[in-house]
């Protein structure tokens, strides 16, 4: 075999990891937290998995999503850890929204969200989109 084709075939090897490591980051992590929100789209979660993505709030926070089949289930999760009272959907859900505020009960005050979407069932899910929304 000759040097440039190794070389080549070496660029391609590292670029695949690379680009497969920033895949499966991009499943196994929250997103970036920064004010203002954030979306994961068109990803597939396998049983027992989660997709999140976070955001910092001042005063309100609106989380959205959809999947292609029943079999998800969101919520958003407040800076304590604690997931937002009222926020998680009634069970898996092929679409949800949810919300809260300064001066609602279930406000947790300014501080970092987290809206999750997780497959408690036992077949891979294909999830449209998570997004936060914050101010």
């Amino acid at each position: 075999m000759s040097t440039t084709r190794k070389r080549t075939g070496r660029r391609a090897a590292a670029g695949l990891a690379v680009a497969g490591a920033a895949a499966l980051g991009a499943v196994a992590l929250p997103g970036t937290a920064f004010a203002g929100g954030g979306t994961i789209s068109n990803i597939w979660i396998h049983p027992g998995g989660e997709a999140c993505v976070a955001a910092h709030a001042e005063s309100s926070v609106t989380g959205t999503g959809s999947a292609n089949t029943p079999g998800l289930k969101f919520k958003i999760i407040g800076q304590t850890g604690v997931v937002v009272t009222g926020s998680g959907s009634p069970g898996p859900v092929t679409s949800w929204s949810a919300q809260t505020q300064a001066g609602w009960a279930n406000w947790q005050g300014p501080g970092d969200y987290t809206a999750c979407a997780k497959n408690n069932g036992t077949v891979d899910v294909r999830l449209n989109y998570v997004t936060i929304d914050t101010v």
